[in-house]
């Protein structure tokens, strides 16, 4: 099911640190020992346990992610998989909150990104733009924070949008609905990581239904725990959220036990707009032709429900001037 000019929605640039650029990286800051906690005896490939190991491997990758220069270079990297991967426009999620606790001022590493893209629209024919985040565990003042340098850096240096990630154990989505709330009167989209953590039982569907109602959400990371709840599905539905799915990433940090567990079925018949994506591309070996040839062949994914995700996608996409 390979397909030319696909849409990724949902891709940490933090998560597209290959192997092979983490070693480089642990030289160039005279940290050798990080790789052999980070990745598998021949180098490879990452290594984590679980939803929260996976938190623990990230911090450790955006470590060493240190100067605009860095962050240059790994967007020039993604672009390069992204075009291998047949995509052609990408909305690529960034951390400022994690760039504000290390005391990196996002401002320089934004126009560093928007240099890199440029790059890599003439280089390799993709697009990128740009969706800072807050983390959700350090709570609304530093998320209010990471928001006033996203909307500084705004449209021109390519931000299109922000989002919410972390754990979301640590605190409800309706924390946020302020900030969120003038993040759309400022025009820009907003996405929320909700319904991802397994084990949170009803609490997850609420996580949703807060990002939704409360929040304002236009699209939802992940999302798994609606398709237990026909209310919320009827719901996301109704609004016409669209849901950001990670089929590979889900299996990776224990969200399913199998491939061929995840609802995306479920969301499709209930008529919720979504497309699937890689999340962390790097640290879980995923690509995009991989996920959608995987729901080809163990959800049933026809060429024709592709083709209308892609569609989808790309009227869900932020970035209005395209």
């Amino acid at each position: 099911m390979t397909r030319a000019g696909r849409v990724e929605l949902h891709t940490h640039l933090e998560g597209s640190v290959t192997p092979a650029r983490l070693i480089l990286l642990a030289e160039k800051y005279g940290q050798p020992g990080l790789p052999a906690a980070c990745l598998t005896k021949d180098g490879n490939a990452y290594h984590f346990e679980g939803f929260h190991g996976f938190l623990e491997l990230f911090k450790h990758v955006t470590s060493l992610l240190r100067t605009p220069e860095d962050f240059h270079v790994a967007a020039r990297d993604l672009g390069g998989q992204l075009a291998a991967d047949g995509v052609d426009y990408a909305e690529v999620t960034l951390s400022y909150g994690v760039l504000h606790l290390r005391g990196i001022d996002p401002a320089p590493v934004q126009r560093a990104l928007a240099e890199a893209a440029a790059l890599v629209e003439e280089a390799d024919g993709v697009v990128l733009r740009w969706i800072p985040d807050a983390v959700r565990q350090w709570g609304v003042d530093k998320a209010w924070r990471a928001w006033e340098a996203a909307a500084t850096a705004g449209r021109d240096l390519g931000v299109v949008g922000f989002g919410l990630g972390g754990d979301e154990t640590a605190g409800p989505a309706a924390d946020f609905a302020d900030l969120f709330a003038e993040v759309k009167a400022e025009g820009y989209g907003v996405t929320i990581h909700a319904g991802e953590i397994p084990g949170m039982g009803a609490a997850a569907v609420d996580s949703i239904r807060q990002a939704v109602e409360d929040c304002g959400a236009d699209r939802i990371g992940h999302g798994l725990a609606a398709a237990h709840d026909p209310l919320i599905l009827a719901t996301l539905a109704a609004r016409g959220v669209f849901v950001e799915m990670c089929p590979g990433s889900n299996l990776a940090t224990g969200g399913i036990s199998a491939w061929g567990d995840h609802p995306l079925r479920t969301f499709l018949t209930a008529g919720i707009p979504c497309c699937l994506n890689t999340d962390d591309r790097a640290l879980f070996d995923l690509d995009l032709e991989r996920e959608y040839q995987q729901a080809g062949d163990l959800l049933a994914l026809t060429a024709t429900e592709h083709d209308s995700m892609q569609k989808a996608a790309r009227k869900a996409a932020f970035d209005v001037s395209r």
